[in-house]
């Protein structure tokens, strides 16, 4: 069943288009994982090297991805070597805070470059707009909806409008993974802290399928060339979560 909170966070963060990037992400990052880590098998470099190009791959394939959607723009952040998608305002960023499933994501600062920060300040020029795009994608996810849980959305987005408005937000795209697996996956709006991490005004799990992996799970020990946790892969649960902040 559709989790209609983060739903209705998608669309007053997002705005329109929000429903619709909101149930493409994880499809889009399951499948680069595995093109990354199909590829950082065939190296067999002995290292992380290879599938370290995820920072990189994984904003190219988002902006591919949602290049044709009306009202998307592209920003390449301060100094970075990769664009991103920003929609309505807002810019999606993929982050991968651990390579593990235990690290608790309120505990990895994110504002470590000047790129990530420059995110949260307002642009110095204006981010490349493009000149066509799809209409209505997001209005489509909502139009298959029941009448009823038409009715609850509209509820969720009354209740939020003025939390959702407040701050210099951003959209995360958060993972944790190794070459072997996708562990977790996090989508939410957060504003940055004073000691760099992240505020969340409202940040939802992704279901991640323990299918994402590619190669197979070693034991709990580490492999001695790198840092992956390459433990077992439990099956994470979508729970939904609001932090409020005096901030907000």
């Amino acid at each position: 069943m559709t989790n209609l909170e983060g739903l209705a966070w998608s669309q007053q963060v997002m705005g329109e288009a929000g429903p619709h990037i909101r149930a493409e992400v994880l499809r889009i990052l399951m499948a680069t994982h595995d093109t990354v880590a199909a590829q950082h098998t065939a190296l067999d470099l002995g290292s992380g090297d290879a599938y370290g190009l995820m920072w990189l791959k994984v904003p190219r394939e988002l902006v591919k991805a949602f290049a044709g959607v009306a009202g998307v723009r592209l920003l390449r952040p301060k100094g970075a070597r990769y664009q991103l998608p920003v929609i309505n305002g807002v810019p999606l960023v993929p982050w991968r805070y651990a390579k593990d499933r235990t690290t608790n994501i309120d505990d990895v600062q994110f504002g470590v470059s000047d790129a990530r920060r420059s995110l949260f300040k307002p642009a110095d020029a204006p981010p490349l707009e493009l000149e066509v795009g799809e209409a209505g994608l997001g209005d489509a996810v909502i139009d298959e909806l029941p009448a009823e849980r038409r009715r609850q959305l509209a509820a969720y987005l009354e209740a939020i409008r003025d939390l959702a408005a407040d701050g210099r937000r951003i959209a995360v795209l958060a993972y944790a993974s190794t070459p072997d697996a996708l562990l977790r996956s996090y989508l939410g709006y957060a504003d940055l802290g004073p000691d760099d991490r992240l505020v969340w005004a409202f940040r939802e799990e992704l279901q991640v399928p323990t299918t994402t992996a590619v190669a197979p799970v070693h034991d709990t020990i580490p492999a001695p060339r790198d840092s992956f946790d390459s433990g077992p892969i439990g099956q994470p649960v979508l729970r939904p979560r609001i932090w409020k902040s005096d901030t907000l």
